[in-house]
């Protein structure tokens, strides 16, 4: 069984994924806070080209290896000599999107036709672009690739859910209980 389960997306198009115990369950803070998700981002194909084309993205971690010792080259070097794309913090892409064991992931796939190049990342990207309530994101460009957005709960309902409505509404509870600033 997969360590986390994909439940929704809010308006910006960021996707949340909330880790799951053993037996399924949804997992819970012991100390009787909110319930944090795991979240990731669509990146831009404009942004994705200057992140991983542009030595000027880079130019503050540059500065810190230079100021570490850990290169005298310039920056155009040091860039050449670095792979970009791995700055690139694609923590949970893989779990959120494609892991055959995360239970959303594996209810949409059984749900297809077995001759469906559709995958669930494919899935979620057209949704996105699709959906009327999801702001900024309205073409393959605008979700070109996925980053990692980082730790925290969601403010409000989902925009566009992915889980099972059980899930959900076990979720949006906890929510309601330990997080003030849930509106939902």
């Amino acid at each position: 069984m997969s360590r986390y389960i994909t439940l929704g997306a809010d308006r910006d198009g960021e996707v949340y994924g909330l880790e799951v115990n053993d037996d399924g369950t949804l997992r819970r803070n012991p100390l009787g806070c909110s319930t944090s998700c795991a979240v990731i981002r669509p990146v831009t194909k404009a942004n994705y080209e200057y992140m991983t084309e542009d030595p000027e993205s880079v130019e503050d971690l540059w500065k810190a290896a230079v100021a570490a010792g850990e290169t005298q080259k310039g920056l155009d070097d040091w860039f050449k000599d670095i792979d970009a794309e791995e700055l690139i913090d694609k923590s949970f892409v893989y779990e959120l999107l494609e892991d055959d064991d995360n239970p959303t992931v594996k209810a949409w796939s059984s749900a297809q036709p077995v001759e469906s190049e559709v995958d669930f990342r494919d899935h979620v990207s057209d949704t996105l672009i699709n959906s009327a309530r999801v702001e900024g994101v309205e073409s393959e460009d605008d979700v070109y690739e996925w980053e990692s957005s980082g730790w925290f709960p969601p403010r409000e309902p989902f925009a566009v859910e992915f889980a099972p409505k059980a899930v959900l509404d076990e979720y949006y509870a906890h929510l309601r209980e330990t997080y003030k600033e849930f509106k939902g």
